[in-house]
């Protein structure tokens, strides 16, 4: 490439004031494999083309807002919304791409060129599809819940459960394929792709036996989003803690225990160890609170009062569908009395028993047989007559000699 070539692609008129405006050293003295006017042009071409790409997106994205206008579909939204960023790097590219041609680079550099801009359009388009994935499921999510009602926590639950196992396959085959694309633009990966489908057999056998437990966990969380045995937000007990389901992955679940501590579980524990899952159908629960009272506790007004307590002292953690209180057992001192009580999740069940139990207390403390005693009966009757030592005489009310002495029974 010689400055014959730049002067070719203009006119007389235009070559003379180039000839006079650049310095004699752009044109005469190569630099690399390019002469430095064209350095010089490639420069100004990227330059050009990232204003032109910001120009180009603030127009397309205002044409677009103005078209999702005119819609009640919320999808071409979140389409929009995904292409701010992705969208001014593919034009950028595009026009940086389109500049390069017409400087006439030679082949080295040319191919360079478009080898990045196959490179920014590649991962321009899978940042894209990233952010569409994770804006479309959380306007699924949003939309199923203001349309479902308080009773359809369920349904929400298993379709955070669903959207996030999915979302996450979806970022793990966006990333796979377009680091593929990126690595197969190189010669020398390409050669080791061919080598390596030459020996899939072997290959596969391998990696499948290395990384069998892997692949199970990963399979395991697929199937966990499919049959929903837990799903995000819902009251479990596992390994003996009890917490919410705070996160779900392709391989474990987070557990949030009520101390605020995380607890990690491999997701194949869900499916193959037993747990127990207080809000699989809905998230109500019942609740017992177990208080020992006296024999002579008037249990009709213990009931009277287990309802006062939860019509006017339950902070709202009482939901109003379940109350009960029944004798449930008894022992030589004491009966049990254990009132029942729902609430609306386990957490105001939680703080609804602890409320009662202390409320209950306090009434038998109240009462003047409310707390459990102790019952004991002496008889101080003694069979036969009492014989005294010798030398002794009985005891009188005076004070006298003798009175201060025990009576013995004949033969002690």
């Amino acid at each position: 490439m010689s400055r014959s070539v730049l002067f070719a692609l203009l006119s007389s008129a235009q070559a003379e004031s180039l000839r006079a405006a650049l310095p004699a050293v752009f044109l005469t003295r190569p630099f690399g494999a390019m002469e430095l006017w064209q350095w010089l042009g490639l420069g100004l071409v990227m330059a050009g083309g990232w204003l032109a790409g910001r120009a180009l997106e603030g127009v397309a994205l205002r044409m677009a807002v103005r078209a999702t206008g005119l819609t009640r579909s919320g999808w071409d939204d979140q389409l929009v919304a995904s292409g701010r960023g992705p969208l001014r790097y593919l034009l950028s590219a595009v026009v940086v791409a389109a500049g390069a041609l017409a400087l006439r680079l030679p082949a080295e550099a040319r191919h360079a060129v478009e080898l990045g801009a196959r490179s920014v359009v590649i991962a321009t388009v899978a940042w894209f599809l990233l952010r569409f994935v994770k804006l479309a499921s959380r306007f699924v999510e949003q939309t199923v819940a203001q349309e479902s009602s308080g009773a359809d926590v369920g349904r929400v639950r298993g379709l955070r459960t669903q959207l996030a196992v999915l979302r996450r396959v979806a970022d793990v085959a966006v990333v796979l394929v377009a680091a593929s694309l990126l690595l197969l633009q190189f010669e020398a990966v390409r050669n080791v792709g061919v080598s390596l489908l030459a020996s899939a057999g072997l290959a596969g056998l391998v990696i499948g036996l290395a990384a069998q437990k892997s692949i199970s966990t990963l399979l395991a969380g697929i199937q966990l989003s499919i049959t929903q045995p837990i799903r995000i937000g819902d009251t479990v007990i596992v390994e003996n803690e009890w917490g919410w389901v705070e996160e779900i992955t392709l391989t474990y679940v987070v557990v949030k225990v009520w101390d605020l501590r995380r607890l990690v579980v491999p997701m194949s524990h869900f499916l193959e160890k037993p747990f127990q899952n207080w809000s699989k159908v809905s998230p109500d629960i019942l609740g017992t609170v177990e208080v020992y009272a006296d024999f002579r506790v008037d249990v009709q007004a213990a009931r009277a009062e287990l309802k006062r307590i939860l019509d006017e002292e339950s902070r709202g953690l009482w939901d109003g569908k379940a109350q009960g209180l029944q004798v449930t057992d008894c022992t030589e001192r004491t009966m049990k009395l254990r009132a029942l009580v729902s609430a609306a999740d386990a957490g105001k069940a939680w703080d609804l028993r602890c409320l009662v139990r202390e409320k209950l207390i306090a009434w038998l403390q109240r009462q003047p047989h409310g707390l459990p005693r102790v019952r004991a009966e002496a008889n101080l009757e003694l069979p036969g007559p009492l014989e005294l030592p010798r030398g002794t005489t009985p005891a009188s009310s005076t004070g006298r000699p003798g009175g201060n002495v025990l009576a013995v029974r004949p033969g002690e």
